[in-house]
């Protein structure tokens, strides 16, 4: 289940925010991953990644204990079972730097100034 959890790369931009960030908004994770998307792919619009993180991605992260999803606030955090995917996602970050790196505000921030 956790290798199935981790397959899809905006699933692991999810967690890797959360665990760098704490709780934060799905507007705020879909920007995020949709700047490090661009950089794979012409435009990704942060709307598209918004839509796909809250009919699919976060319900099944939620589903799976790994995170807390409020829909009503649009928020999200990591869940206390969260942690059991810390190993896996510690050698998927080693494999994907620069969505790593795009989980950082400092990072975001210059990519959607074009520096």
């Amino acid at each position: 289940m956790a290798f199935d959890l981790l397959r899809d790369a905006r699933r692991r931009g999810v967690l890797y925010t959360l665990k760098r960030n704490g709780r934060t908004s799905v507007a705020e994770l879909a920007r995020r991953i949709a700047a490090w998307q661009s950089d794979e792919r012409d435009e990704t619009d942060p709307s598209a990644v918004e839509t796909s993180l809250v009919h699919a991605h976060l319900p099944r992260l939620s589903d799976a204990s790994a995170i807390e999803y409020d829909r009503e606030s649009g928020t999200v955090e990591l869940a206390d079972g969260g942690e059991e995917l810390d190993p896996l996602l510690r050698c998927t970050r080693e494999r994907e730097p620069d969505l790593f790196r795009a989980t950082r505000p400092s990072n975001l921030h210059a990519r959607e100034v074009g520096q």
